[in-house]
């Protein structure tokens, strides 16, 4: 009967790490886009999505145009790429990258 109650127990405590594991928590379905993320990490500048990139940009008073800091571009068939052009920091990723890597790579523009 113990051997029973064993299998029995084991049984319940498989299923319910089962389910537990397979439960889609807040943090995936409350996952940030790349937009509200960056937002979020920069509230200094304005964020603008265009032609699927992401351009940070920096409001100057008296002026219709902002000034262009960065352009972010993801795209899967190019590797990481950093270049300048002009005052602005064409960043090419493959994947979306992380607000960490964002911020070591744009430091010396985002002064």
């Amino acid at each position: 009967m113990d051997k029973y109650l064993i299998v029995v127990m084991v049984f319940i405590a498989s299923i319910a790490m089962v389910i537990y594991t397979q439960k889609e928590g807040k943090s995936k379905s409350e996952k940030l886009s790349l937009k509200d993320a960056l937002q979020k990490a920069f509230p200094t500048y304005k964020i603008v999505e265009r032609n699927h990139n992401i351009i940070l940009c920096k409001e100057i008073p008296n002026q219709r145009i902002d000034e262009e800091l960065v352009l972010i571009r993801i795209d899967p068939n190019q590797q990481k790429n950093l270049r300048n052009s002009g005052k602005m920091l064409i960043a090419t990723y493959p994947k979306q990258p992380s607000i960490r890597e964002l911020k070591k790579d744009t430091a010396a523009y985002l002064k």
